[in-house]
């Protein structure tokens, strides 16, 4: 059992983790110079609870699984264990990127953002798809292959939608205006 949580832990690590960065990319992403940690931080908050709302679906289908077939246990620790093989060395570039983000001079900074911290955002949906893939490919099994699924579809929502969320608070624009043809 304590492989099976460990797997779990680390893949549970990396999804709050990407969810944190999503919320924090949406937030830097529109004023690179402005330090706004306050709106940072409360970006990040935003985007792991949505991730982790995201989630809960496949939280769900797992624990049901589990309930019901407790000898399931090693098929999702072999699922978890291959998604973190694809995960988990873009995870720690990425940790090393935001690391060299956050210590270095504005000018490096931003030099690490369109080097490093680009590309990789670009990649990370082929990443989160990879993942999944690796987990249903090592198992073969349909519940397994339905909570990655999910998994990956959480993963790649959580991106678009905390940015959508950060532009609809912090930009509160006026509702349209009807045509001139209706006044």
């Amino acid at each position: 059992m304590t492989p099976a949580i460990l797997v779990l832990t680390g893949l549970l690590t990396i999804a709050a983790l990407d969810g944190a960065f999503a919320g924090f990319r949406a937030s830097v992403g529109r004023t690179g110079l402005i330090r706004h940690r306050t709106q940072d931080r409360q970006a990040a908050r935003s985007g792991l609870n949505l991730l982790v709302t995201l989630l809960l679906p496949a939280a769900a289908v797992v624990a049901v699984d589990l309930l019901a077939h407790p000898a399931r246990v090693a098929t999702y620790r072999h699922a978890g264990h291959a998604m973190l093989e694809v995960c988990l060395p873009y995870g720690l570039l990425v940790l090393l990127a935001l690391a060299g983000y956050l210590t270095l001079s504005w000018r490096r900074r931003f030099l690490a953002s369109a080097l490093l911290l680009g590309p990789l955002t670009l990649i990370r949906p082929l990443v989160a798809i990879a993942g999944g893939a690796a987990a249903c490919w090592t198992t073969h099994d349909v519940t397994v292959t339905l909570v990655a699924l999910l998994a990956t579809c959480a993963v790649l929502l959580v991106e678009s939608l905390t940015g959508r969320s950060y532009v609809r608070q912090t930009h509160r624009l006026p509702p349209p205006r009807a045509p001139a043809s209706d006044r």
